[in-house]
């Protein structure tokens, strides 16, 4: 019973630090993997929306992106 209490503990310290170091997360990202992060958005997206052009999905991508950074930037 106590091992379990430790998981959970270390899993509620693992989830909540995340939470909140969501937004340097964020930054991070954009500053270093923006293309990556892009190429990896715009593949997603191509198996949730097969119909969707090349381009369509990387415009989405993109403005979903800038508009997550710019949050970050602003918290």
């Amino acid at each position: 019973m106590r091992t379990l209490r430790i998981i959970a503990l270390a899993l509620l310290v693992l989830i909540g630090g995340g939470y909140l170091g969501r937004d340097g997360l964020v930054r991070m990202l954009d500053q270093h993997f923006y293309e990556s992060t892009l190429a990896v958005c715009v593949a997603s997206m191509g198996v949730l929306a097969p119909d969707r052009l090349p381009i369509e999905l990387r415009s989405f991508c993109n403005i979903a992106m800038v508009t997550r950074v710019a949050e970050a930037y602003d918290e």
